[in-house]
């Protein structure tokens, strides 16, 4: 019975993936060209020539669709409908996320209560097992998916930042970040060669790729400290075949993964009291995203917990460094404010009060409607700046009345829950981080409930992308699967707000003592699920 429960999931995906490879003829797009405004000198148009085997592989080459991106606008920003030009894999995929999620359902309450004993021989290769199969069924997968039309910018920066790494901004007119651009340098120099040019499609979704295993790696080594072998192995299975995070990063080839495992290492250092590097990672999140922005809150929260001078001026000095390191060789060439420039111009891209993003103001028909508009008293934009106000100031609110840095992954779920849901401009991916920070709040604060919240927000980003990328309806369509993930991530925030005050009070940190009994099947030596290795049970009941 632990065998098949643990390998389920696993099934699960490959039974996935064969249903995909029966429609792969039906997948691939014909001669199809893609047009890129990367560059002040003009246009360029390329044809991606991605192959796999003798059939061919999907073009990487998509047209703008109402909602997509226009100008200059990078894949930073958000997607748009229509970014897909097939739906032959929305069906497999469909079944699968309905196969996942049922069984997240089954796993979570059928053991809620109970052990599940796992024996301590092969751990390692179990563990390794799945994510060996999680990489290489996520490699499997990638040549055959056209993706999204952000791939087509991303692999004209790659190039660009190939011919030239210290023009890349002065030659062209991208609006992403200067740190994933390395990476793109990187992916572009290798894409080069005539061994694998053929691959570029597979490359560029390959960091990303590598940070799902990562994320999951981390969340396991961190389980295993603190909770049972079987509850950590099932929290990497969970994060490695999760459909939110299958389709963000092999699907639709966007590097929301890369910059979740920058948060979440942001976090457990910061938890470990890592003032320096954790603000090292927070810099270069922010060098990568401009959402970065919304969990510098929570660097700031604990700088004020500690109470000295020495954490700030490790933060301070983290920041700078970072930054110099990360932005100068771009500048040459530019104007001094070039890089506030260039985040003005990204923030200001899309002025409505939601971009895709299926939240509050999606709820109410807001959804690329102008952020200027009237709400009542106000416009969309002010609405959404209270939003973030009161949403900061309950988040200080609930760490300050913990007193512990094991808060820190909750403080930042309910920051990231909470923007997303009541800010304005948000984009569809931009909750994405949310499924890995509710484990991370679970690991640390030991309340089975934010392991709901995980499967919770899994649901809700992967409907919210699923629809995105596969819809080809226009942007301000108001139908079923927007109005009800809409509703979903409102009352899931709702429900963060009951949980985290409820884990705000003291007897609640893992500091405390734990009072769970010892389940007998320990005197053995053997461990159980939801037990630590020291023999005590981690699992708080709510």
């Amino acid at each position: 019975m632990k065998y098949i429960l643990l390998f389920s999931l696993i099934l699960c995906a490959v039974i996935s993936v064969v249903s995909l490879s029966g429609n792969v003829g039906q997948d691939t797009d014909s001669s199809t060209q893609g047009t890129s405004t990367l560059g002040d000198k003009g246009t360029t148009t390329w044809n991606d020539t991605s192959t796999s085997g003798s059939n061919g592989a999907a073009r990487d080459g998509q047209q703008r669709s109402p909602g997509g991106m226009s100008g200059n606008g990078g894949p930073g920003m958000g997607g748009g409908r229509g970014g897909h030009s097939s739906s032959a894999s929305a069906t497999p995929l469909a079944i699968f996320a309905a196969l996942f999620f049922g069984a997240f359902v089954f796993i979570v309450y059928r053991f809620r209560t109970s052990v599940w004993k796992i024996g301590e021989r092969n751990r390692g290769l179990m563990l390794w097992t799945v994510l060996g199969v999680g990489f290489f069924l996520r490699m499997a997968i990638a040549p055959w998916i056209s993706g999204h039309m952000d791939l087509m910018l991303f692999r004209n920066w790659a190039t660009t930042a190939a011919d030239s790494l210290t023009g890349f901004y002065t030659n062209g007119s991208s609006d992403y970040p200067p740190f994933y651009i390395y990476i793109l340098y990187v992916i572009g120099k290798i894409g080069s060669t005539d061994a694998f040019s053929p691959y570029m499609s597979v490359l560029l979704r390959l960091p990303n790729i590598l940070a799902d295993i990562a994320t999951a790696y981390m969340l396991y080594r961190l389980a295993s400290k603190r909770v049972g072998f079987g509850i950590s192995i099932g929290l990497a299975l969970f994060y490695v075949f999760n459909p939110a995070v299958f389709i963000n990063s092999t699907f639709w080839g966007q590097v929301d993964s890369f910059f979740t495992l920058l948060i979440v290492g942001m976090v457990v250092l910061l938890v470990e009291n890592r003032v320096g590097w954790s603000t090292v990672l927070f810099t270069i999140a922010v060098l990568m995203k401009p959402q970065g922005i919304i969990y510098g809150p929570i660097l700031f929260f604990e700088l004020l917990r500690q109470r000295k001078i020495q954490p700030w001026l490790l933060a301070i000095g983290g920041a700078v460094v970072t930054t110099i390191l990360v932005v100068l060789p771009f500048s040459w060439g530019q104007e001094p404010l070039w890089l506030l420039d260039l985040y003005q111009g990204t923030v200001g891209e899309y002025p409505y009060a939601s971009v895709n993003a299926y939240n509050f103001f999606a709820l109410i028909g807001g959804n690329y409607t102008q952020d200027t508009t009237t709400l009542f008293l106000f416009s969309y934009h002010t609405w959404g700046m209270i939003g973030i106000v009161l949403v900061t100031l309950f988040t200080w609110w609930m760490y300050a009345r913990s007193g512990k840095p094991q808060f820190v992954a909750a403080a930042a779920l309910v920051q990231i829950a909470g923007v997303f849901t009541f800010a304005s401009s948000m984009h569809e991916r931009y909750l994405f981080p949310a499924a890995a920070l509710a484990v991370l709040a679970y690991l640390y604060l030991r309340d089975r409930r934010f392991l709901w919240l995980a499967g919770g927000f899994s649901l809700t980003i992967f409907l919210n992308t699923f629809d995105i990328f596969y819809s080809s309806n226009t942007r301000d369509q108001y139908g079923i699967i927007l109005c009800v993930t809409s509703l979903l991530n409102v009352l899931l925030f709702v429900y963060l707000v009951k949980v985290v005050w409820d884990c705000s009070k003291s007897s609640t940190m893992e500091a405390s003592p734990s009072n769970d009994p010892v389940p007998s099947e320990l005197a053995s030596g053997k461990h159980v699920w939801g037990a630590s290795p020291q023999g005590v049970n981690t699992t708080i009941e709510r």
